[in-house]
């Protein structure tokens, strides 16, 4: 067994990941991943279920490659066409489980066995780690994002998935949400594990180091709003009928709106149908690097006022960069948004946020923008967030 000057080696089983197709799922779980990666050898294996595509010609294709020193292996499979439903979720149950041991297999010519392995997401890819804790004793620990246990959702269903999950959980090392209200909503669903922990997302380096321009009295207070474009969870169109009526009162402000999802086109609609497209809000689409840190460092100030989250990372990386929040206490929210950095008000009130950026444009409520910074940072650093899960790795090993 590795002492503790040794390097562990760390498998990291993903559900979601950036893809062949979409650069941004799984973001926050690869930045998990590379933080990990700085105290440990870790490697990263990704399934992508093919359905519905016709160029995709074999059952399992192998893209492997090593990202920022991770090794990555991502195996995309084939969806079967077996006409009878019953048997045609279990072949494509099967190919799921033959595609992580491809990826695995691969991943290992680089990495060796690994000391531990780290889930994220479950279910399926629990009982991977199950059978190699029962196999060769190699333990493993679970990092949960999605928000399906939470009350709002209710998508958290079937006997045989919760019983498989259940049994899961109790048997991994800990189990980690990125937020309390998201360990509590799991437990509610009697998913036990001695070791429950927070463990907040990670914000880049280019957050963190980014240093924000001066800005001049002339300039207009500027609101930013970055998300999925997805209304029912953002509710978008209730911001922009607050932006509405605010347009009506003052015009000492601007909006950009960042993201790209599937109810973009009627939102813009719905922008330009009350006159407010390139007067009070700017539509920016999907932007990544540098261009994101650009003009979210124009901001004064973060707006999201979702009607339900867990704990949507860019809350960490606009606190990372000084920027404080007007969110809705959603979610797990309210655990970490206060009066030093951030204004709640109730999920969707629209009088609420109204009243909330007139106070911050009339200069009634004040931040101490690098007070605000300099505690995320101590938080959601690279450094921090990898250093806490080096802790967890060598806790599970005895060490």
């Amino acid at each position: 067994m590795a002492d503790t000057k040794q390097r562990l080696r760390v498998l990291h089983l993903v559900r979601w990941y950036p893809n062949r197709y979409d650069p941004m799922p799984g973001l926050f779980i690869k930045r998990h991943v590379e933080s990990a990666g700085i105290k440990n050898d870790v490697a990263v294996v990704y399934t992508h279920f093919e359905k519905n595509n016709p160029e995709f010609k074999t059952n399992y294709q192998l893209e492997y490659n090593v990202t920022n020193g991770v090794p990555t292996a991502k195996v995309y499979y084939k969806a079967s066409k077996c006409t009878l439903n019953p048997l045609r979720k279990l072949i494509n149950i099967i190919r799921f489980y033959r595609a992580n041991r491809i990826g695995v297999s691969k991943v290992k010519t680089e990495l060796g066995i690994p000391d531990i392995i780290h889930i994220h997401i479950l279910t399926r890819l629990g009982l991977i780690g199950l059978y190699y804790k029962l196999r060769y004793n190699i333990p493993y620990v679970i990092t949960e994002h999605w928000s399906r246990y939470l009350p709002v959702t209710g998508s958290f269903k079937g006997i045989i998935r919760k019983f498989l999950t259940r049994i899961v959980v109790n048997n991994a090392f800990c189990v980690t949400a990125v937020t309390q209200n998201l360990a509590s909503a799991m437990q509610s669903h009697r998913l036990q594990n001695k070791n429950y922990t927070v463990l907040p997302n990670v914000v880049d380096n280019i957050f963190i180091k980014n240093t924000k321009p001066e800005k001049s009295a002339a300039e207009k207070i500027t609101f930013v709003h970055i998300s999925c474009f997805e209304d029912r969870s953002k509710n978008i169109s209730g911001l922009l009928r607050v932006i509405s009526d605010l347009a009506k009162m003052r015009n000492d402000f601007k909006f950009l709106m960042i993201g790209d999802g599937q109810d973009m086109p009627w939102l813009q609609d719905y922008a330009d149908e009350n006159n407010l497209t390139n007067k009070f809000v700017e539509f920016k689409g999907l932007l990544e690097g540098e261009q994101l840190v650009k003009e979210m460092s124009s901001a004064d100030m973060l707006v999201v006022f979702s009607n339900y989250e867990n704990f949507p990372v860019v809350i960490n990386e606009c606190l990372s960069m000084g920027i404080p929040v007007i969110t809705t206490k959603v979610g797990g929210i309210p655990e970490r948004i206060n009066s030093d950095n951030g204004i709640l008000i109730d999920q969707g009130n629209e009088s609420q946020l109204l009243a909330g950026l007139n106070n911050f444009l009339d200069n009634k409520v004040r931040f101490n923008m690098e007070e605000v910074r300099s505690q995320s940072v101590g938080e959601f650093s690279p450094e921090a967030v990898g250093a806490k899960l080096d802790l967890i790795y060598r806790e599970s090993l005895g060490l």
